[in-house]
This record gives structure tokens, C-alpha cells and sequence, in this order.
């Protein structure tokens, strides 16, 4: 940077040398040599110019690799409440584009700063050695400057801030409709899905406008003070010269320097465009790598569990809700116990099943896994000893091999199988194209419902879990697929812990103990028969239940399909 610093600054040098030497006491040999030396310094400049290039290229390209990997390896990490309304997006937005925003001004913009502000301190030496009172002309354009500059940081600072944000917001709202596209379509929706994104992405835009209509302010205003200090030196410098104080080629060298003057001062500028777009990414990632992760610093680790779960006056809310989802829920679940939870929608089922997944932590109170609270567990190992169905399945692109495989990559065909067998997946999977070597797409969109829910299953029976946590498991199966998975979830849970969240209440019968929950509090808890002979609010569920399988109600679903 010295080398490239110094080259920028001699060329006026050179050309006060022509003029005052070669032309003036017309000395030939001056010009030929001022000419070669600046023909050199150019060569010179381009050479470390490019040198520069390259290594904060390479530095550049580097840095993005690991910060990239250090932001979404962190992302990995957190909970799911991270997650919510629009995390998702602001979580991609973190990872792709205030990543590129940070490395984008490492690369270029932290060199032209250091470069310019030794330009610009070897400028001012430069003039006030030539001639140090036409300096205070100069000076007289800084706090214009200054005033200018600080009004400049301050509104763009705001507009990339908003904008960054609203960025995330356009990110979303696209997933959001790329992922719903289906439903829109079937409810002829996809204008208000347009109306919704393109109101977001003019938001956007609007904001990009008044950025780029404050830079197209602040520059012109920039070179407008540079015409007019030049203009100031030029008035009084010619007087000078008149004068016999300074010479012609002086006078020009002191013109030149008020261009070169003003050059880095608008690159700071530009660079401080770059800062702000890289100051706002870095504030973004630093709140999400700031984000507490589930992982305990002096975590315990996990062997193979019992299975015993207790909730301890255990309450949840979600940050975007006003109701808690959970009140006050005291349960012991002995181990290797199936229980199966009841309730209305919104009653908390699925919440008591992602606290037991950590996914969530309580708001208040505590689960207990053998005696110990699950916070002081070490995450990976104790959900390494679960299987978990979950609501929503979801595959990555693979074959329906690594699907299954997923949770254990190391299996081998014999042990996928297997697994496949013993929930029923397996007729379903040799019917498909290529049996278990199909190829599945991200998010399982080329498979129905039921054949995810098999493979989910698979996929929990493979990693043989001391817990198992299934969640609405056969919500999306015909009768007959629902008998099969029904069976295979039994079997699976005569060995271990079981956790089930059912609306329909086909299973409950089967289970070693129901939980009946309403508003996130347990009103009913007790075996299948004992809930029945309350007559409680189990036995409405089940009466209803009775009435929507009997006969005449199947027969008109059939009628009426």
C-alpha cells in the first residue's frame, strides 16, 4: 500500500519538474526523464494495484468460506423459537447476503480506506510544503464538507438498516408462497400472493432509491467543492505566480493535488456507502451468532437413557403469543410407558413434545429425563438417543435409501431394510421405481403423505431411540396404512419411552396412559377405560370418535366420495 501510495503521489511531482525545468529553462533531457518516470510510476501502480487485487481476492473469497460456515454452523445450533414468524428468512438473509456485505468491503473497502487516508495525509504534506498559505483556501470547504458528510452517514445509515430488514422480509414472503404455491393455486390466490410480494419488493425498492438518491447528492456536492477550492487557488495562486512566489509549475502540481485532494475523500465516501451496508450485516450477525443456543458450556454427556420423563411445573410461551401454550404441566412418565396426548387443537400436545426434543426450553419450570434436567444434557447425545416423527415430515434429496438413513448414516442396506420392514414401509418402498434406490426430492415433494409418514417412521425404528416422540404419526394415512403404522408403533413401543400426540384416538386404546389436554393445562390423565368410566372430557372425544368410524358414517363418507 506504501508502494502504491507513493506512486499516486509523484506524477504531479514529475510534472512540476517538466514545467519548471524542461520547459521553462528549456531543458529537454527533463521532460524525456519526467516522462519515463511517470511512464514507470504507471507500470508500478498497475502492477501493485494488481498484486493488491489478487491477495484481497483470495483473503476476501477465504474469509466469506468461514464466516459463511461459522454463521449457518451456528444457525444449525438454535432452537426453534429462533425460527418463528420470519426467522427463517432473516436467518438466510444472515448467511447469504450480510455475509457477501461484510467480505465485499474487507475485500475492496478496508484497502481503499487505508490507501486513501495515507493519500490524503501525503497530499496535505505535499501542499503545505509547496506552499502552505493556499492550504487555508482549501480548508475553507472542509466544514461544508463535514457538515455534508455527517448528514450523509447519518440518513444513509438508517435507509440500509430498514432496508436490510426488509430484505428478509421479501425473502420470506417468496418462501413463504413457493412453499404454499399448491393451495394458492387451488384457491385462485395467486394475486394476492403477487399483491403481498411486489408490496414488499417495492418497500425495497423505494428504499434502494433514496440510498442511491443520497449518494447521487453527496458526490456532485463533493466534486462541487472540489471546483470551488480549485477555483479559490487557481484566483490566488495566479497572483502568485505574477508575483515571482511560487512557480507555474508549482501552481499547476497544487491544482493537480486539489484533484487528487478530493479523490480520496470521495472514496471515503464511497467506502463508508460499503461500511454502512457492512456495519448493518454485522450487527445482523452478530445479534443471530449472540442468539443462545440449547448447548451447555459444562454439558453432561449422554449414555443410554432409561427413559423416565418428568415435567416439573413446566410453562411455555411463544414470544409471539399473548396465551401461554403451556400452564403449569406436572407429569411423571415411568420409563419405557407409552402415553398418548389428547386434546383439542392449540392445547399444547405438540409443545409438550418438542420441550422433551428440546427444541424449546421451558419459560419456567423444568423436564427431567432420568433425574437429570435436559439443559444440562449435551444436545447431540441425548438426541442421538430419540426417534422423533414430527408433524410436518421432511426429507432432503436423496434416495429413499438415505432418507431413511438419515439419522444413521452408517447403517447398512440389511439394517435399513430392516427398519423399513418392521413399520410396514417396505411393500410401499418396492412398489416405487427403483425400490430404495428412488430418488426422493427436497422436502419429499415427488411422495404422498402416507409414504413420507412410513419413511419417518423407518427413519425413527433405524436409530433404535430409548425415547421415541411421534407427533400426529398418522394423521395423513388411509385406514389401512394407518392400521399397519399403528401395529409397527406398538411393537416399537413395548421397548422403550413413547410419546404420542393423537387427534384421532384410533391408538389411544392401545396406550398404557392418556393425557387429556385443554388450553396447556392437564384436565384428564389415567388408562383408556378409567377416562371412559369418568365420563369426563376423554369419553366426549371417544364417543365422537365412535360415532365418525360406525358404519353408517363410513358408508356416507363412501357415498359421498
Amino acid at each position: 500500500m506504501a508502494v502504491q501510495t507513493c506512486a499516486g503521489l509523484l506524477p504531479p511531482l514529475l510534472i512540476r519538474h517538466g514545467i519548471d525545468v524542461g520547459i521553462r529553462r528549456h531543458v529537454l533531457s527533463a521532460l524525456w526523464w519526467a516522462a519515463l518516470a511517470g511512464t514507470a510510476t504507471v507500470v508500478i501502480r498497475w502492477v501493485v494495484q494488481w498484486g493488491s487485487a489478487m491477495v484481497a481476492g483470495y483473503t476476501g473469497e477465504q474469509v466469506l468460506f468461514r464466516l459463511r460456515s461459522v454463521v449457518f454452523a451456528h444457525a444449525q445450533r438454535l432452537g426453534l423459537d429462533a425460527f418463528e414468524d420470519d426467522g427463517d428468512a432473516q436467518i438466510v438473509t444472515a448467511v447469504t447476503a450480510d455475509v457477501e456485505a461484510i467480505v465485499a468491503f474487507l475485500r475492496t473497502g478496508l484497502v481503499v480506506a487505508v490507501i486513501s487516508v495515507v493519500t490524503l495525509v501525503g497530499i496535505l504534506v505535499a501542499l503545505l510544503a509547496i506552499r502552505a498559505r493556499l492550504v487555508l483556501l482549501i480548508f475553507t470547504t472542509m466544514p461544508v464538507l463535514a457538515l455534508a458528510t455527517w448528514q450523509f452517514r447519518r440518513a444513509s445509515n438508517w435507509t440500509y438498516r430498514r432496508a436490510r430488514h426488509r430484505l428478509g422480509t421479501v425473502t420470506a414472503t417468496l418462501r413463504e408462497y413457493a412453499a404454499g404455491l399448491r393451495i394458492a393455486q387451488a384457491f385462485r390466490a395467486e394475486y394476492r400472493g403477487l399483491q403481498s410480494y411486489f408490496a414488499h419488493s417495492d418497500d425495497y425498492r423505494r428504499l434502494g432509491v433514496r440510498g442511491q438518491r443520497l449518494l447521487a447528492l453527496y458526490y456532485p456536492f463533493v466534486a462541487l467543492l472540489c471546483s470551488l477550492a480549485t477555483t479559490l487557488v487557481l484566483l490566488d495562486g495566479a497572483r502568485e505566480v505574477r508575483a515571482g512566489v511560487i512557480s507555474v509549475g508549482a501552481l499547476v502540481t497544487y491544482l493537480l493535488y486539489i484533484e487528487l485532494l478530493y479523490t480520496p475523500i470521495g472514496e471515503l465516501a464511497q467506502m463508508f456507502d460499503d461500511y454502512q451496508r457492512a456495519a448493518v450485516a454485522a450487527g445482523r450477525i452478530r445479534s443471530l451468532l449472540s442468539t443462545r443456543t440449547p448447548s451447555s458450556p459444562a454439558a453432561r454427556p449422554v449414555g443410554t437413557l432409561r427413559g423416565e420423563v418428568v415435567f416439573d411445573a413446566v410453562h411455555y410461551s411463544y414470544r409471539t403469543r399473548e396465551v401461554p401454550a403451556l400452564a403449569g404441566i406436572n407429569l411423571r412418565i415411568p420409563a419405557g410407558q407409552t402415553v398418548v396426548f389428547v386434546g383439542s387443537t392449540g392445547s399444547g400436545k405438540s409443545t409438550l413434545i418438542k420441550l422433551v426434543a428440546r427444541f424449546y426450553d421451558p419459560t419456567h419450570g423444568t423436564v427431567r429425563v432420568d433425574g437429570c434436567d435436559l439443559r444440562e444434557f449435551d444436545v447431540d447425545g441425548y438426541r442421538n438417543r430419540l426417534g422423533i416423527v414430527t408433524q410436518e415430515q421432511y426429507v432432503f434429496a436423496g434416495t429413499v435409501r438415505d432418507a431413511i438413513a438419515y439419522g444413521r448414516p452408517d447403517a447398512t442396506d440389511a439394517q435399513v431394510e430392516r427398519a423399513a420392514r418392521e413399520v410396514g414401509a417396505h411393500p410401499m418402498i418396492t412398489a416405487l421405481d427403483n425400490g430404495y434406490l428412488h430418488q426422493v426430492t427436497a422436502g419429499g415433494r415427488n411422495l404422498s403423505a402416507g409414504q413420507l409418514q412410513l419413511l419417518a417412521l423407518a427413519r425413527a425404528r433405524l436409530v433404535d431411540p430409548d425415547i421415541l416422540l411421534l407427533d400426529e404419526a398418522t394423521v395423513a394415512l388411509d385406514p389401512a396404512t394407518e392400521a399397519v403404522v399403528q401395529r409397527a408403533t406398538l411393537t416399537l413401543a413395548a421397548r422403550r419411552t413413547t410419546l404420542i400426540v393423537a387427534h384421532g384416538l384410533a391408538i389411544a386404546e392401545h396406550a398404557d396412559r392418556i393425557v387429556v389436554l385443554e388450553h396447556g393445562t392437564v384436565v384428564e390423565d389415567g388408562a383408556h377405560t378409567e377416562l371412559l368410566a369418568a365420563g369426563g372430557h376423554y369419553s366426549r372425544l371417544w364417543a365422537a370418535h365412535t360415532r365418525l368410524c360406525s358404519p353408517e358414517i363410513t358408508q356416507l363418507q363412501c357415498i359421498d366420495a
